[in-house]
């Protein structure tokens, strides 16, 4: 979930205005290979994607490892691994979402 506080974007210090961002953004343990990775971003990718109408099938994973990594790195030697693990995650996902 990504959460911007309107205060949070236009904020008074001292009379002057200042801009930042609050940030929140979710994290899930995916089980890849042998390890349990934490994912940063993946539910909101998931919510996306299911917006979409896009069953685990329908999506390929290259796009799926391109959307990933751009929160969070993805070693080249075993993107298949995440690939599979993201799918296997996505198809929980959406199965429970759909009932």
């Amino acid at each position: 979930m990504i959460n911007i506080s309107m205060d949070g974007v236009l904020a008074r210090k001292n009379g002057k205005k200042d801009c930042y961002y609050e940030w929140t953004v979710g994290f899930c343990q995916v089980k890849v290979g042998k390890c349990s990775m934490e994912v940063k971003g993946l539910d909101e990718l998931f919510q996306d994607y299911f917006k979409k109408g896009m069953t685990a099938e329908e999506i390929d994973g290259s796009e799926m490892i391109r959307d990933v990594r751009k929160q969070n790195f993805i070693p080249e030697d075993i993107e298949d691994l995440y690939e599979e693990a993201l799918k296997k995650e996505y198809k929980r996902y959406f199965e429970s979402r759909k009932k």
